[in-house]
């Protein structure tokens, strides 16, 4: 708008419309990779002349990549690599409604609105727009000139620079202008989150159990974090507690996706998470060693603790190896009740047929056999680690009966006539007995893998506990990091 001086009378009245200070254009609804400001400095004042300039709006944009990928002051060190692995876009767009751009006027004595756009101290181009209009202006900016916030560069904000009316300096003020909002949009993955099995904790990530996990994250540039949950939890309460933790994770970013990579029971924890809730929205899921179709070590594991007088098996028992395994304390300190419940084969049925799994797609799988060797014997090498302060024995016990028990699920509770007095509690079971299934000491591969899922691969050699291999992440980014 032309200042009074500079116009003629009967344009006067046009002065109405420096009161504009609303946009007919809202502002986009905030998400991952898309970010706003509405309010504040720069924004929604009356029509602002060179002189109460320049109009400056400052933007915060979070961090949506590893804050190790990151300079001081916020912009990205390798933006071409994190473009290449789809974790950000190559260009951001800048939104910014301007209103009364009289960059066509034709003026005696003056020459046209010419308002110069900077973004983080670089001018970018003027502006062009027409007299009492508004205009959805935008700007498309390279990544690698983007402020990222984090921990590492705390506080840095991106700038946007309007310098108003420069073609007019030296000879007065004729034109002005105003902006209603601001948004910086551009293409994101969403994070990643690790989960943990039963009986462990979020250290189940660290490279003494996982070697090469978090840096193979690190080095490929990727966001994440990793949560503790109850360690011997039913996941209907694991997936409460995750998804209170993810969701913290997720709100600096306004994001309302993510990725989960988890490890044995967590994969379960995981689906249970997404069955209860649909925020977050679990964009793919990654599993090492879930026993998604359950296990028949769980299944004996729950017959073993029971507290009855006499466990009785109606199934077939070749060379005894069931009744070796529930009679003794093949776990030691290993998974407890009431989480082991979720482990069994016949809650793995109930929860896919009421939908608590298989309800993540993709979810992309990895099994491994711990007979590396393939001569049908588990060498002490073999099962190192698998539970803490497991015996050898142990294992093997766990190895056969994964291997050659289908399910074994609890048929009955009777009572009997003591041996000399009163009644005596049994509890009756029955062994479904299979070929040899190869298996990680815990969960077979088939049960790793289940219909619903895409199997990404099979280590060999590994056990239960061992699966976790940094070799394997790079892989498995390339599959995920593309899905939004």
């Amino acid at each position: 708008m032309r200042h009074a001086w500079a116009i003629p009378l009967f344009l006067l009245a046009a002065h109405a419309a420096f009161a504009q200070t609303t946009s007919p254009f809202e502002p986009p609804k905030e998400d991952l990779g898309i970010y706003a400001i509405n309010a504040g400095a720069g924004l929604d004042t009356p029509c602002t002349y060179r002189s109460a300039g320049p109009l400056i709006v400052k933007l915060k944009v979070p961090a949506t990549m590893n804050e190790l990928e990151l300079n001081a002051d916020g912009t990205l060190k390798n933006p071409a690599k994190l473009v290449a692995a789809k974790i950000i876009g190559a260009n951001a767009r800048v939104r910014f409604p301007v209103y009364d751009i009289d960059s066509s006027a034709q003026v005696q004595g003056a020459q046209p609105e010419i308002d110069i756009v900077s973004f983080n101290n670089r001018q970018i181009k003027t502006l062009q727009g027409v007299t009492n209009q508004w205009t959805d202006d935008t700007l498309t900016i390279p990544i690698g000139q983007v402020r990222f916030d984090s921990p590492r560069s705390r506080g840095v904000l991106n700038e946007l620079k309007i310098d108003v009316d420069q073609g007019n300096i030296g000879a007065g003020e004729f034109w002005c202008m105003n902006m209603d909002w601001i948004s910086i949009e551009f293409d994101a993955a969403p994070p990643i989150v690790l989960f943990h099995g039963i009986n462990s904790d979020a250290s189940t990530w660290d490279n003494a159990d996982a070697p090469g996990v978090l840096d193979a994250l690190n080095n490929a540039g990727v966001l994440w974090d990793r949560y503790s949950t109850g360690s011997n939890g039913r996941s209907f309460s694991n997936a409460k507690d995750l998804r209170g933790k993810v969701v913290a994770f997720l709100n600096p970013l306004k994001s309302t996706k993510v990725n989960v990579i988890a490890h044995s029971k967590g994969g379960l924890d995981a689906q249970m998470m997404q069955w209860l809730y649909k925020i977050p929205r679990v964009v793919s899921l990654t599993t090492f060693s879930t026993p998604h179709l359950g296990t028949a070590a769980g299944d004996l594991a729950i017959i073993a603790k029971d507290s009855v007088d006499d466990k009785v098996n109606l199934g077939w028992d070749p060379d005894g190896w069931v009744a070796s395994y529930v009679d003794t304390w093949t776990f030691g300190q290993g998974p407890q009740l009431p989480g082991l419940r979720d482990l069994t084969t016949y809650e793995a049925t109930a929860a896919i047929g009421a939908g608590r799994r298989g309800n993540i797609s993709p979810t992309f799988t990895i099994g491994t056999d711990a007979d590396g060797n393939k001569n049908l014997a588990l060498e002490v090498a073999e099962s190192a680690g698998v539970f803490p302060a497991i015996a050898h024995y142990a294992a093997v016990r766990s190895w056969v009966v994964t291997a050659i028990v289908a399910s074994a699920p609890i048929v009955r509770y009777r009572t009997v006539p003591g041996t000399f007095y009163g009644v005596r509690t049994v509890l009756d079971y029955r062994t479904t007995i299979v070929g040899y299934r190869p298996n990680d000491i815990v969960v077979t591969i088939q049960s790793a893998h289940p219909p619903y899922a895409t199997q990404y691969g099979n280590g060999s050699g590994f056990n239960h506990s061992t699966i976790k291999q940094g070799s394997l992440i790079p892989g498995i980014l390339a599959k995920i990091l593309p899905l939004r």
